[in-house]
């Protein structure tokens, strides 16, 4: 009876996680058909404040100490978070949604590259092959050596501090539960995000303009709309002011919190390792928005690309690594979650 009982909680708890997948993939398409000329901290701003205030009661309820044992350590997960999330929506008004979705999903490979060092785990035999091979796909799928990887250099930059978000976590999740991280993310990200509205300079513009960035109506056109986009640099505004750009603004936060409810619920009841091989169907929903939205069909290049990125990273999903060095571990009912830099 406990062992169905277990098998029917895992199953429930895979769903959640393809449900988690979709909601954060579609942030994307709804940023990128209604928002670009919205300031992407703004957007930013208000999932933070939903987040802070649902985590917050959830908290409550639960019972949970969203005090913290290690704050230290719970504000550098929150700046880094707030960091990897400002460099995604950003890549999502300046890329087609399905690569922007891809770029985001590929920190594992980050966190793979880096583990073995940072948290000590032992590798095992096709680690490293398995690395370079989701490298090799993200490099095909995202147009390395043409125009359009000037902007995706942001989009990598997230994914690559979402690795360390999620390091971050591997190393405090031994002494705080898990809402009390995402609730600790929100909060950092909150007043951060609100002082970026107001501050009359971007980081990411300017970096984006250093390194060349070709402003979205140069390489992928549009017409109407939907379908205008500000070149790097443009004046943004920060609340929206047309019926579209309000579903847009809303839509992304309600998809935002879904993606963050599920996955916490999600990683609860499945199985850690199969669970984060799952939630790489993100990649494959990005493409399936990108179609929706845009009736953008990706070339064979980049969706063999991003099939190859997917199947390397669900296979070092399903590699057991060698258990981080860390004080003590959280109990079976209560796994490191929330390691979604989202």
């Amino acid at each position: 009876m406990n062992a169905d009982r277990f098998r029917r909680a895992d199953t429930r708890g895979l769903w959640l996680m393809v449900a988690s997948a979709a909601a954060f993939a579609a942030m994307a398409p709804f940023t990128r058909k209604w928002l670009t000329g919205i300031e992407p901290q703004s957007i930013i701003a208000a999932r933070a404040v939903v987040m802070t205030a649902l985590f917050f009661a959830w908290g409550r309820l639960r019972g949970v100490d969203l005090a913290g044992c290690d704050r230290a350590g719970l504000l550098l997960r929150g700046t880094i978070g707030w960091f990897a999330i400002s460099c995604y929506v950003w890549s999502t008004q300046h890329l087609p949604s399905g690569q922007a979705v891809l770029i985001q999903y590929s920190h594992p490979v980050f966190v793979a590259a880096l583990a073995p060092w940072l948290l000590r785990e032992r590798s095992g035999p096709g680690h490293w092959p398995l690395v370079a091979a989701a490298f090799t796909g993200l490099a095909l799928a995202i147009g390395v050596g043409g125009e359009i990887d000037r902007n995706a250099a942001i989009g990598l930059m997230g994914a690559l501090l979402s690795g360390f978000a999620y390091i971050t976590v591997r190393r405090i999740s031994a002494t705080e539960s898990p809402l009390t991280i995402v609730f600790w993310f929100s909060l950092v990200m909150l007043p951060t995000s609100l002082v970026s509205c107001f501050t009359p300079w971007s980081l990411l513009d300017s970096l984006a303009a250093w390194l060349g960035g070709t402003p979205p109506n140069a390489v992928h056109g549009g017409a109407g709309a939907a379908g205008a986009h500000a070149p790097v640099g443009a004046a943004l505004r920060l609340l929206p002011a047309t019926s579209g750009e309000w579903i847009g603004y809303l839509g992304v936060v309600a998809v935002g919190l879904i993606g963050q409810v599920t996955l916490t619920e999600g990683l609860k009841r499945a199985g850690a390792a199969r669970a984060t091989a799952v939630t790489m169907a993100g990649p494959l929903f990005g493409l399936l928005f990108d179609r929706l939205f845009f009736a953008r069909t990706p070339t064979p290049l980049i969706l063999g690309g991003t099939l190859l990125v997917v199947a390397a990273l669900v296979l070092l999903g399903l590699l057991k690594p060698t258990a981080p060095a860390t004080a003590k571990r959280l109990t079976a009912a209560e796994p490191p979650a929330d390691v979604s830099p989202e």
